[in-house]
């Protein structure tokens, strides 16, 4: 494309193009020419973080790429980042979210405890829970610890359940087993044993207790400026359930 030169000893910006992301980071890129014999001293003025000519918020990332024409111009394409800095979510600037999902392994432990040694039972569930991932700016020396975790509700949900040796269980049959009671009668000491969780009916996949937490960062420099994408998810921790013991000695008629 021809351009007109009208003389002028500076930079002259031939066209501009502008990008605007989700996270609220924006993009220019320039052209701009110049006499060849003027581009040594004009070349400083494009260097990595110094201001955009002609758009003094975006700041240079890269050194501006330099040809030299052989009609005595040189063209040089330079790319400068602005971004709005915004973490919290409003009705105004609203941080993009994307749901997604992640599996983990969680241990639930029962524990009889009728002498000093505690009598465990194992049971593995495998969980598939909701994940969260945002993207935004920041400022290269803002820590990620700084920021408020997402008000979205992350649920839960239990896939599979089997016990120490492998043999699978559904929640209705795991729920029947920690619920109900159970006893039995010892002869010798005349003594009937119960035995009783504090467990409720019904309560197991509502007794997943998960953290938020971060459970992945993606972190790109922009110059001044930082883009992340951080996805946020549940961490478990371990269900311990206390099974309670009592005994009572009758006479046998």
């Amino acid at each position: 494309m021809a351009h007109t030169y009208y003389g002028s000893e500076e930079l002259i910006l031939t066209s501009i193009t502008k990008e605007n992301f989700d996270s609220g980071l924006s993009r220019v890129d320039c052209i701009y020419k110049c006499r060849t014999t003027k581009a040594d001293a004009l070349e400083p003025t494009l260097v990595a973080g110094l201001r955009v000519p002609d758009r003094q918020d975006y700041l240079i990332r890269e050194n501006a790429k330099r040809k030299d024409e052989t009609d005595g111009f040189t063209t040089f394409a330079v790319s400068g980042f602005y971004a709005s800095l915004v973490t919290s979510p409003n009705a105004v600037t609203p941080i993009p979210s994307v749901l997604g999902a992640q599996r983990s392994n969680l241990a639930l432990y029962t524990i009889t405890q009728k002498s000093v040694t505690p009598y465990i039972t194992t049971y593995n569930l495998d969980i598939l829970a909701d994940t969260i991932t945002q993207k935004f700016t920041l400022q290269p020396t803002d820590s990620i610890t700084k920021l408020n975790i997402p008000s979205q509700t992350l649920s839960a949900k239990i896939q599979r359940i089997s016990d120490g040796y492998g043999n699978p269980y559904t929640i209705s049959e795991l729920e029947t087993i920690l619920s109900a009671g159970w006893s039995y009668y010892e002869p010798a000491a005349s003594t009937t044993h119960t035995y009783r969780s504090n467990y409720i009916d019904g309560t197991l996949e509502a007794s997943l207790v998960g953290d938020v937490v971060i459970v992945n960062i993606n972190r790109s420099n922009f110059g001044s400026y930082d883009e992340v994408t951080i996805t946020w998810g549940l961490d478990f921790s371990p269900i311990t359930i206390q099974v309670s013991y009592t005994e009572s000695g009758f006479v046998v008629l």
